[in-house]
């Protein structure tokens, strides 16, 4: 897999009261997809100052009243618009009943896959036969060499692992990466930590792993457990934080392959290396050193025959939902109702599409884009991030903190950004890939086997640019530090987040602040460390890059003092990227709103006899683009796992530091997230 590095009137009336002065007020427009101009004004909560508490402010009725779906473990404005994307590919999906693609395109096979995914009771009757192959495999290993060979091979698990990327030393060529993986729980600290909840987790684990081994028909079921769990424990003893792994120059090192040879003394790599598929090795990137030697390691400190419980229990454990309803109720017990507090399944389509999204998502991308995307979007999208640009542009010639030699970089940075709007430019090719519409394993299987020999063919040849990492029906978006590329897929490109017949300030809100976000992230503690090529090296002078460092650290304390739970709280340095992005992306977002308007004051919009501000839309519709809630377990796992913070804490986080925000809402001194001019934290 290839490894990436890297939102009523009695609201209205609070609105006005809190308002300065405003000019003529102007007729309602009537066309937005949401409320009279963009933003549902129903959700606001009136008994909430803004001041106080403003995601409350502008979200609160509808965090007192929604009902989170039963198989939902966080619900917000995106996992909507992920559902309304679902749809739309399942609407494709349907329309091959009555128009059947032809044999061999790539629809045909995102059909037949589909179709493997549908047919349950052909699941049941196979059993676990599609394992056989891989369980006889793994019962052959007798030597550290049989071990190695399988380990290197797909559809193993493994505490180390390879994959492909760009070179972070010349992001024009590929590099093999090294990089930690092999857990079953998402994340070290789950078999580390001490909180009651850790505990909690640890024992469910237990449980479930006991489960699968029954369902293999092992003889000791309970007693293959512990030797996995404690197998597991040792590789996270030698796993990274999460934290850790956002260090660039820790992080990230670009090395000769003898230079790798050194991280792993106990293996052959070049033998490796050869029973993955790859070719000579030369250049390469270790992703957090440390914690692939410690894998490595495990080759010789764990037995033979621990390994093969290992290996068993993932091949089964990974791939549960491609096999009967037992396996699939079992990981379904631990990871979505343990783990994340979610209590019934969703409905099989909607996994048989994300199913399709992971394996061969680009096979639907071309007729989603065609049919749910229309130029106009494209249009002007890519005129609204001309605009958070040229904000940017203007904001970095004027930061008093940056000094000429950086700045002079900053901007060349910023003058090489490329940007991607709806769906890549030439679509993937999947002739390559067998699917049986019988065989719902091996499809997945081949799945995985086809896009790693797709990255391992690449290997000499220049970078591809032009290659997307998400698909066109995506609800996301992203910036890639190493091609200095920003992507925004047509999924995401709808309201709440983007409507064409939105009042201006509602889009600059919304997508212009995730547009802003994604630029910043160019700049944020990752970003900054690549230069204008993708190249990691440090383009900053040392007194400026001790200015950014002390003006993050700041904010990283800020949002430390963010509990959502008594006893644990938003990690700053997790989620210090993705707050720059939040912060940055607002302000240029803003910016480039005021600068739309040419001078002019933004026109009063009037609903039911009320005033709103063009600022006041603006924040309220941030606001809109991250109401969310998440069931607790759910929560507290992305405390330590997700870089980015709560959504709460993407509007609360950044508006104390936003100079406009007070003065749209007349925010002042003794309001809960005031916060003196002095301690603003001001980056980009």
């Amino acid at each position: 897999m290839r490894m990436t590095l890297l939102l009523a009137a009695s609201a209205a009336a609070l609105l006005a009261a809190c308002s300065p002065t405003k000019p003529a007020a102007v007729e309602t427009p009537k066309a937005a997809a949401i409320g009279a101009f963009g933003v549902d004004l129903t959700n606001a909560d009136t008994a909430v100052k803004p001041g106080d508490d403003f995601f409350k402010y502008a979200n609160g009725k509808w965090l007192a009243t929604f009902q989170m779906p039963a198989d939902k473990a966080r619900y917000g404005s995106f996992d909507a618009l992920g559902d309304k994307s679902e749809a739309d590919v399942k609407s494709i999906i349907d329309g091959f009943a009555t128009t059947a693609p032809a044999a061999g395109t790539n629809v045909a096979k995102a059909a037949d896959f589909y179709a493997s995914w549908m047919d349950e009771a052909a699941l049941e009757t196979r059993g676990i036969e599609p394992l056989k192959p891989y369980l006889d495999t793994i019962n052959a290993i007798n030597t550290k060499a049989d071990l190695l060979k399988v380990v290197a091979t797909v559809g193993y698990a493994s505490p180390f692992g390879l994959g492909i990327e760009a070179d972070t030393a010349d992001p024009t060529r590929y590099a093999v990466w090294g990089a930690q993986g092999g857990l079953g729980m998402p994340d070290r600290e789950y078999y580390l930590g001490k909180t009651e909840s850790q505990v909690k987790y640890r024992a469910a684990y237990k449980a479930y792993v006991t489960k699968i081994f029954e369902l293999l028909g092992d003889p000791a079921p309970a007693a293959s457990a512990d030797t996995v769990i404690k197998f597991e424990t040792e590789v996270a003893k030698g796993h990274w934080k999460q934290e850790e792994l956002r260090v660039t120059d820790k992080a990230f090192k670009a090395m000769d392959a003898a230079g790798f040879k050194k991280l792993v003394p106990n293996i052959d790599l070049d033998k490796f290396a050869t029973d993955a598929g790859l070719p000579a090795l030369a250049n390469m990137v270790a992703y957090g050193d440390t914690s692939i030697t410690a894998g490595a390691k495990l080759v010789d400190s764990q037995s033979i025959a621990a390994w093969k419980k290992y290996l068993t229990f993932h091949i089964a454990s990974d791939n549960a939902t491609f096999l009967t309803k037992a396996f699939d109720d079992a990981s379904f017990e631990f990871f979505n109702k343990t783990l994340s507090g979610v209590s019934a399944k969703r409905d099989r389509w909607k996994r048989g599409v994300q199913l399709l999204d992971g394996n061969i998502g680009e096979a639907l991308g071309e007729a989603y884009a065609a049919k749910f995307f229309p130029p106009e979007n494209k249009a002007k999208m890519e005129a609204l991030v001309g605009n958070l640009h040229t904000a940017l542009e203007s904001r970095i010639k004027g930061l008093t903190w940056m000094d000429e030699p950086t700045r002079a970089e900053a901007l060349k940075k910023l003058a090489n950004f490329e940007v991607r709007v709806g769906y890549p430019n030439k679509w993937r090719d999947y002739s390559a890939m067998q699917v049986d519409k019988a065989k719902l394993f091996e499809n997945v299987m081949a799945a995985r086997t086809f896009e790693w020999k797709r990255q391992v063919a690449q290997l000499g040849g220049p970078v591809d640019r032009e290659e997307w990492d998400m698909n066109a029906q995506t609800v996301n978006a992203s910036y890639n530090p190493l091609m200095n590329q920003i992507t925004f897929p047509a999924g995401i490109l709808q309201p709440p987040f983007f409507d064409v017949n939105a009042d201006p300030a509602v889009n600059y809100g919304a997508i212009g602040a995730v547009i802003g976000h994604e630029i910043g992230h160019g700049f944020d503690d990752q970003g900054s460390a690549f230069d204008d090529k993708g190249v990691q090296r440090d383009w900053w002078t040392a007194e400026t890059k001790a200015k950014f460092v002390a003006a993050a650290d700041v904010l990283n304390k800020q949002y430390d003092s963010y509990c959502p739970f008594p006893d644990q709280c938003i990690i700053g340095k997790l989620t210090t990227g993705e707050n720059i992005g939040d912060l940055g992306g607002v302000i240029m977002a803003y910016t480039a709103y005021q600068e739309s308007l040419g001078g002019k004051e933004a026109p009063v919009i009037t609903v039911d006899g009320v005033d709103y501000t063009g600022d006041q839309r603006f924040f309220l519709s941030w606001a809109q683009v991250w109401r969310a809630m998440a069931r607790e377990d759910r929560a507290r796992q992305l405390l330590t796992l997700d870089p980015h913070s709560p959504p709460e804490y993407r509007v609360n986080g950044v508006m104390p530091n936003v100079d406009a925000w007070y003065d749209a809402f007349g925010v002042k001194e003794g309001d809960k997230m005031y916060l003196p001019p002095e301690k603003r934290v001001r980056i980009w």
